[in-house]
């Protein structure tokens, strides 16, 4: 029996012809470069089905970006189809979709994406969502990757992706955790940690745990102030998935994550049973 040929992976980049989509499709190219995949280019998405009169094409400087790529040895797939979230999350997984790729603002109209609207893409996806700004990419970015963990029983999602770029790309991963008085959450936090080190330890993923003395009720915020210390350039943060009355009132955590200050990237990850998780 013939063995059957390893399926390549994709990621697809939502790139308008914005500095946000430049860069978005900059970080695209280099995470295709990492995870050996080709990369695809959607220049036309609306959250309506509705046509609009905008000019959805690629400008010169990205046209130049994707040959680029190609020289490189990138597959580069530009696809020229309208998508709305509904049809993008089917087509990605036909295509083998690992990850989005997203330029986010924090407000205003620069870019495709604002901090609304990418929560309102990101919250039905099955596959994670990299947010980034208009920072672009250094030589040695994700070479340090900061996996924040608190008391929530969903960190072992973050725990692997935040692993497969030490797996692909040979990246450290800091582990981030803080101490609590209580000495139920203490436990809860030294349960993922645990997982953590002995996922790590059997799949040979270089790591370093820093416990934070202090009670920190935001590990994912304060990862972004902790960030330069380690020179990292990547947090892996969970979305929430039930809001609470605090959540409604003064927004979920990780608003304070997507489009951030520091225009750290973010890969965002929802709690789902069917939580797409690459076969290594």
């Amino acid at each position: 029996m013939e063995k059957e040929e390893k399926k390549k992976l994709n990621i697809i980049v939502l790139a308008d012809d914005s500095d946000y989509g430049t860069s978005a499709l900059r970080y695209g190219g280099i995470l295709a470069a990492i995870f050996q995949a080709s990369l695809t280019i959607v220049s036309d998405f609306s959250f309506s089905n509705i046509s609009s009169k905008t000019n959805h094409k690629l400008n010169d400087e990205q046209l130049k970006l994707s040959q680029q790529f190609i020289d490189n040895q990138i597959e580069v797939i530009v696809v020229s189809d309208k998508y709305t979230p509904e049809n993008i999350y089917v087509f990605a997984d036909e295509v083998n979709t690992i990850m989005f790729v997203i330029g986010v603002q924090k407000k205003g109209k620069g870019s495709l994406f604002d901090l609304r609207s990418a929560k309102r893409f990101i919250k039905p996806s099955r596959l994670p969502v990299m947010t980034v700004g208009l920072k672009l990419p250094s030589s040695d970015i994700f070479r340090h990757v900061m996996l924040p963990l608190d008391i929530e029983r969903q960190q072992k999602e973050k725990s692997l992706w935040a692993g497969y770029f030490s797996r692909f790309y040979h990246s450290q991963v800091h582990v981030l955790f803080s101490s609590y008085k209580d000495a139920f959450l203490r436990k809860k936090v030294k349960d993922n940690v645990d997982f953590t080190k002995k996922l790590y330890q059997n799949l040979e993923i270089t790591y370093e745990l820093h416990h934070l003395e202090d009670e920190i009720d935001n590990i994912d915020r304060f990862s972004l102030e902790f960030a330069s210390t380690i020179n990292a350039t990547l947090s892996v943060i969970m979305m929430t998935h039930y809001y609470s009355l605090i959540d409604r009132l003064f927004g979920p955590k990780e608003d304070a994550m997507i489009a951030n200050e520091q225009e750290i990237p973010i890969l965002c990850i929802n709690e789902r049973d069917d939580l797409y998780v690459l076969c290594t």
